[in-house]
């Protein structure tokens, strides 16, 4: 492996794990490597740079599908749907600004809603569980929407876990 292999590959790891805003260590990433004084000053390839980009859009990925697993309610790692809506528009920006292809994400993103909404429903109808929901109908409706589904394609009673 080549130094510059190497330094990728380590910012490429730091974007994975970098928390709720991959854009701001994609950002702190691209300072270290070319501006930072105390950095390698290396001009990166665009091979280089779709690598670094990646890693972004894969954690704004993994962000956005733990926040739409059922399994996570009630869990300290559970941010609700509300972040869901934020992070799914925080992918949209980032993959429109980059000329990146989002269709991949926005399918896989509305089959896991549809599962999430399936499950809450029938568990918050049926006494189970208390509604994990955190955003408003509309705010749901437009979500689904943007992901392409029409809401009638939502569960019955799907409205009623909503705050």
């Amino acid at each position: 492996m080549t130094e510059m292999q190497h330094l990728i590959e380590e910012e490429v790891f730091a974007i994975r794990q970098s928390g709720e805003m991959p854009e701001v260590a994609l950002h702190t990433a691209l300072h270290y490597l070319q501006e930072d004084p105390e950095g390698p000053r290396v001009t990166l390839s665009p091979e280089n740079l779709r690598l670094l980009k990646d890693a972004v859009e894969n954690r704004y990925q993994r962000i956005l599908m733990r926040d739409l697993n059922p399994r996570y309610r009630g869990r300290s790692i559970y941010r609700g749907l509300a972040r869901a809506i934020a992070n799914w528009q925080r992918l949209e920006r980032f993959c429109h600004r980059e000329k990146r292809d989002v269709a991949g994400h926005r399918q896989d993103a509305a089959a896991a809603l549809l599962a999430f909404l399936t499950i809450e429903t029938a568990e918050v109808a049926t006494g189970q569980k208390e509604s994990s929901v955190n955003c408003s109908a509309s705010e749901l409706k437009a979500f689904a929407e943007a992901l392409g589904l029409a809401s009638t394609q939502l569960p019955d009673g799907w409205t009623m876990v909503c705050i």
